[in-house]
């Protein structure tokens, strides 16, 4: 995991869990930095033999960054969903307000 990521990470877990925009925000930093990790780890991946001793770690890393990977899609999806039932919530309100 690069130095990237771990910052990104540090940061998520400063935002308050009510800051949707803040969270969704730090969340697509983070997958930009994965991705691009990814692509990397990838990247060394292919070019080194299955019998070299740091082929085993690099398989392992890059499952982990693809598993984080995924976590961050999906919950980068699942805020979505709760910053738009908290406008229709908040919808509601505003419809009561009087004249």
């Amino acid at each position: 995991m690069n130095n990237d990521i771990r910052q990104s990470l540090a940061r998520l877990k400063q935002v308050p869990p009510a800051d949707l925009n803040a969270a969704d925000g730090e969340l697509t930093i983070l997958l930009t930095a994965l991705r691009k990790e990814v692509e990397s780890q990838t990247g060394v991946l292919n070019n080194t033999e299955p019998t070299h001793e740091s082929y085993s770690a690099t398989a392992d890393d890059l499952t982990a960054l693809l598993q984080l990977t995924n976590a961050v899609i999906h919950t980068k999806a699942e805020l979505g969903k709760l910053a738009t039932t908290a406008e229709k919530t908040m919808q509601r309100v505003w419809k009561r307000v009087p004249k």
